[in-house]
C-alpha cells in the first residue's frame, strides 16, 4: 500500500459491512425469486437484480481484500432452500426490487 494511504474508518467500514450482509441476503432471496416466479415476463428483471448484487458483492469482497480487511461471511446458498414451495407473489418480487432499487 502507499503510504500516503489512508485506513477506512469505522462508520465507513460498517458501512461497507452492511452492504455486504444486505447484498448477500439479496442475492439468495433473488435466486429464490427466479426459482418461484411463474410470470416471464418479470424473469429478466429478476435475473438483472440478481447479476446488480452479484457484482456489488464482488466489488466489496475485492475492496475488503485490498484493505486487508476480514470479508464478512454473509448469508450463503445454505440459507435459503430454492425448493421451498412459493411463498410471495410475482408481484411482489417486483415490489421488492423496486425497494431494494430505491433504498441502494
Amino acid at each position: 500500500m502507499p503510504e500516503n494511504h489512508v485506513k477506512m474508518t469505522s462508520g465507513e467500514i460498517g458501512v461497507l459491512w452492511t452492504g455486504y450482509q444486505n447484498d448477500s441476503m439479496s442475492l439468495q432471496l433473488l435466486s429464490y425469486f427466479l426459482a418461484t416466479s411463474e410470470d416471464s415476463e418479470i424473469r429478466p428483471i429478476i435475473e438483472f437484480a440478481r447479476h446488480l448484487s452479484e457484482e456489488h458483492l464482488k466489488f466489496l469482497m475485492d475492496l475488503f481484500q485490498k484493505e486487508d480487511f476480514p470479508v464478512p461471511v454473509g448469508f450463503t446458498s445454505k440459507d435459503a432452500n430454492l425448493k421451498a414451495p412459493k411463498l410471495y407473489t410475482d408481484a411482489f418480487m417486483l415490489e421488492f426490487i423496486l425497494q431494494m432499487a430505491k433504498s441502494g
